[in-house]
């Protein structure tokens, strides 16, 4: 590679070694008309193929400083973030202003953490170091690698910038961000489009970013309705405005054919998560995580449906018996119909959440959601199964062939139990999904070392538990102290002669107890704190023994005791609800007999 240039153009196709005027040097090459992406590349050693690509596009010089800020806390941790969990190759204008500025300061802040920063430029409007400016742009001090293409005009760059992307990505993917910009990232973003790449476009940055992203929120998304919270759930969007609208061309081709992304304005993590799905490998390890999200979203829907319906169920009773004794003090043929329906709506209620079996089938998901998150792990530390040199893999399997075997037992067990019987609507909502694991400083796909593990899953683990016991405390507090006021209430009403109405008060202690009871709040306070105590003596002892944290059997033996934990917990806990609803269920079908008027039916199952 030749030494510093002096003043004046290097004849195209040489290769320049520039000094960048801050002790960094960078390669230089400017590229022949015509002349290939992948023979350019190789003139700068930069290997062509199999390596995920991230191009920036926006604003430069003209970018406003609220924009460039909102760019500044967005745009470079993610690409920077993104880059080292991927070792993707970032490219973008390569000049010192706007976002390429930015995107230079963090490649300085990260080092070589964050790999090839290429700049391309056209050669006319940039000055190389040493050359007087004469109006043109300066190049940016901490890139690796610039191409200038043979134009003397901004976005005659565009169609080379784009090549050497495919190039140097190969069958690789790769994903475009937009901050700001105006004509110029307007075509490269439709050079996007073109290529089938996805488009992440950051809000808030001015230019075409906003452009884009208002017309996507305007034309792709659906409008709520006004008063939609009083609508069915199915009517309350309406369908977009038609993209026939949009006048400009381009950008009604951006909106009607581009995988456009839109990112906001605060979150650099959502951004890196985001771009790092997209330009990562492990197809596998994506689906498992999608599986982990359908049943996640499916429990928490039912196990909201399942207390709703029991809530309802016990404050109507409570209702019946003050309904039923208020009759008896004053009577009227109203309120002898409402006593009368009142069990009658009970009765239905009970039928339906039976039906329904949401209560099985929301521990059974969630049970199902868990154990996937578990082999996630195991995969991505590579411990278990999933060592490189597990003796115990079976058959020579692969990695992703184990994982997807895995995944597959856990849903031919799942499809043998109730839950077969309901919808199971696939999760499409943003991946990897917010959830513990999956959090701003984690793609979800990444692999794990001790530290990693022992942070965000093991530390992040008790942290839950530790919560969750706080908030059932405070909630079996406050059922405790109903049921103990109640008692008192009662004591008093006999005491002044007025016995009808301990009925109310028993029937409020009653619910408040069976509420304890069907939440289970007793035994997941003691399985959740024996977990946790157990869960923190791992990571003292992770803690204490750091130095050593590096070895492979180190890791592998933290990773099969965490899990175990975690394991052992969960199957004490499904097997406690599952009794739990069962008998809820015995409970309510004696209850239903009883209200229908057949005492001797009163331990039957509830009838379809």
């Amino acid at each position: 590679m030749a030494t510093t240039p002096p003043r004046g153009r290097k004849p195209d196709g040489v290769v320049c070694d520039i000094n960048l005027g801050n002790g960094r040097r960078a390669a230089l090459v400017q590229a022949g008309a015509d002349e290939p992406a992948d023979a350019v590349l190789a003139k700068l050693g930069l290997a062509v193929g199999n390596r995920p690509v991230i191009v920036v596009c926006g604003g430069a010089d003209d970018m406003p400083q609220p924009q460039l800020e909102i760019a500044r806390g967005v745009l470079g941790p993610a690409v920077a973030r993104a880059a080292q969990w991927t070792g993707a190759a970032v490219l973008d204008g390569g000049t010192a202003a706007g976002v390429m500025a930015l995107i230079g300061a963090e490649r300085a802040g990260h080092g070589s953490a964050m790999g090839v920063l290429l700049g391309v430029a056209p050669a006319g409007t940039v000055a190389l170091p040493g050359e007087p400016k004469d109006g043109r742009a300066q190049l940016d001090g901490n890139h690796t690698h610039f191409v200038l293409a043979d134009s003397d005009e901004w976005g005659g760059e565009t169609p080379l910038l784009m090549a050497l992307a495919d190039a140097l990505a190969g069958d690789a993917p790769v994903a475009i961000v937009l901050a700001g910009g105006g004509t110029v990232s307007r075509q490269e973003a439709l050079e996007a489009v073109e290529h089938g790449w996805p488009l992440f476009v950051i809000e808030g940055t001015g230019g075409a970013a906003d452009a884009i992203a208002g017309l996507w929120d305007r034309h792709r998304e659906p409008r709520a309705r006004l008063a939609a919270r009083l609508l069915p759930a199915r009517w309350r969007t309406a369908a977009p405005r038609p993209a026939a609208e949009i006048g400009d061309p381009q950008l009604r081709r951006i909106v009607t054919a581009g995988d456009v992304r839109l990112v906001g304005d605060r979150d650099p993590g959502q951004l890196a998560r985001g771009l790092s799905w997209e330009i990562r490998g492990e197809a596998t390890l994506k689906d498992a995580w999608v599986l982990f999200a359908t049943y996640d979203r499916l429990a928490i829907a039912l196990r909201r449906s399942f207390e709703r319906f029991q809530a309802s169920i016990l404050l109507l009773g409570v209702l019946a018996t003050l309904l039923a004794l208020v009759h008896d003090v004053v009577g009227g043929v109203g309120l002898h119909w409402l006593v009368v329906a009142g069990p009658v709506v009970i009765s239905v209620l009970i039928a339906l959440a039976n039906r329904r079996a949401a209560g099985r089938r929301w521990v059974l998901l969630r049970a199902a959601a868990e154990s996937i998150k578990s082999e996630m792990y195991r995969y991505r530390t590579g411990s278990g199964i999933y060592a490189e040199s597990a003796p115990s893999r079976p058959d020579g399997a692969g990695r992703q062939l184990l994982l997807t075997r895995q995944l597959e037992a856990v849903e031919a067990t799942l499809m043998q139990t109730d839950v077969s019987g309901g919808p199971l609507t696939p999760y499409d909502g943003p991946l990897p999904p917010a959830t513990h694991g999956a959090e701003a400083g984690d793609d979800g796909l990444s692999p794990l070392d001790a530290e990693r593990y022992v942070d965000m899953r093991l530390a992040d683990q008790l942290s839950y538990y530790r919560g969750k016991v706080a908030d059932l405390d405070r909630r079996r507090g406050a059922l405790q102290l109903l049921t103990i006021l109640a008692g008192g209430v009662g004591t008093l009403l006999a005491a002044a002669g007025l016995e009808i109405w301990i009925g109310l008060t028993t029937a409020l202690s009653g619910a408040a107890l069976a509420h304890l009871g069907y939440l289970q709040v007793d035994n997941t306070i003691i399985a959740y704190n024996r977990s946790a105590t157990q869960l923190a003596g791992l990571v003292r002892e992770y803690r204490a023994t750091q130095a050593a944290a590096l070895s492979p059997a180190v890791l592998t033996d933290l990773v099969t005791r965490g899990e175990a934990v975690l394991s052992t917990e969960l199957t004490g806990w499904v097997q406690q609800m599952t009794d739990a609803v069962k008998e809820l269920a015995q409970q309510q079908a004696e209850a239903r007999s009883k209200a229908d008027g057949d005492p001797g039916q009163a331990g039957a199952d509830p009838p379809p």
